[in-house]
């Protein structure tokens, strides 16, 4: 699987999965790491080659595409929190019920576009401890979006998907996945409001293992940080006041417009340094594998009030 060459954060995918995650997928034009990095459009043509090796998900007479009105047959419940305890290496059918979802790659998925989910078990939680291994990311192929493009953020959902990590060409992140030959669904079930884990620094969470193994795309925010926006689809480097994004300070945050409607930032100034009272948005990994299977970290805006 070809992992979101970002934070639409593609990956080429095993037999089982075959497909490639809603993701960027287009040229990067620099590091995630304070310098310009392109959001590239999901809708690409590597999306589109990839989603002809999906294989009808059975070739039983009479399939009907799950609905998520009802927990199929034989598949098990699983929490979020479960699934990290599972830590299933091949692909394994869930049923998650009553989860939040706290972002979408552009604001909403399309049919016919790839695109990818955050979610999270509750709606917030009162430390970054307490909230570690509660929120998972889900990748859904251009072929089996349109499954999922009612959802917002702030849908409490029950779901079905296949859970696994994958840890192809060095990536290391569990996830959720959905494509024609592994079906899923997420169905609407209720409204909640989603806030952020407060009280937390970006020296807490500036290892690739913090995300990877520890937390997972938790929602939160961070507070008096400092950055100098790009171009409106460029992620940026963010840091204290006393700190602009530099390359020596180890590994770097940005924050990313992966997660805004059309991808976008708004309201920010090109090249001026800023200082934001805090930031708020999915903690997330961001995989280049044409940069030598570079991991990039980020936080992923959602709205422009994620940035004050």
């Amino acid at each position: 699987m070809k992992k979101r060459l970002l934070a639409l954060g593609l990956v080429w995918g095993s037999a089982v999965a075959m497909f490639v995650a809603c993701g960027d997928s287009g040229v990067i034009t620099g590091k995630d790491s304070g310098v310009d990095v392109t959001q590239p459009d999901v809708s690409t043509p590597v999306d589109a080659v990839a989603d002809t090796f999906d294989a009808p998900p059975t070739d039983a007479p009479g399939f009907i595409w799950p609905d998520c009105k009802s927990q199929p047959t034989g598949v098990p419940t699983k929490t979020i929190p479960e699934i990290w305890s599972d830590n299933p290496v091949t692909p394994v059918q869930v049923w998650i019920e009553g989860v939040y979802v706290t972002a979408i790659s552009k604001g909403a998925c399309v049919a016919g576009v790839a695109c990818e989910l955050i979610i999270q078990q509750d709606p917030t939680y009162a430390s970054l401890a307490a909230g570690a291994q509660h929120a998972i990311r889900e990748w859904v192929t251009s072929s089996t979006s349109k499954y999922f493009d009612t959802l917002a953020v702030g849908d409490q959902v029950n779901m079905l998907a296949w859970a696994y990590r994958e840890v192809e060409a060095g990536q290391n992140e569990l996830i959720l996945n959905v494509n024609l030959l592994d079906p899923g669904c997420a169905l609407k079930i209720g409204t909640g409001t989603p806030t952020p884990i407060t009280g937390v620094h970006l020296y807490d969470i500036n290892a690739l293992a913090d995300y990877e193994m520890t937390y997972g795309p938790v929602l939160l925010e961070i507070a008096n940080v400092t950055g100098t926006p790009k171009q409106q689809n460029q992620t940026f480097g963010l840091g204290d006041t006393f700190y602009d994004g530099g390359s020596s300070d180890g590994q770097i945050i940005s924050l990313s417009p992966f997660y805004m409607t059309g991808g976008n930032f708004v309201g920010l100034d090109s090249g001026v340094k800023t200082k934001f009272s805090s930031v708020t948005g999915v903690f997330n990994e961001y995989y280049n594998p044409d940069a030598s299977a570079t991991k990039y970290l980020e936080i992923g805006a959602r709205t422009s009030t994620d940035y004050p």
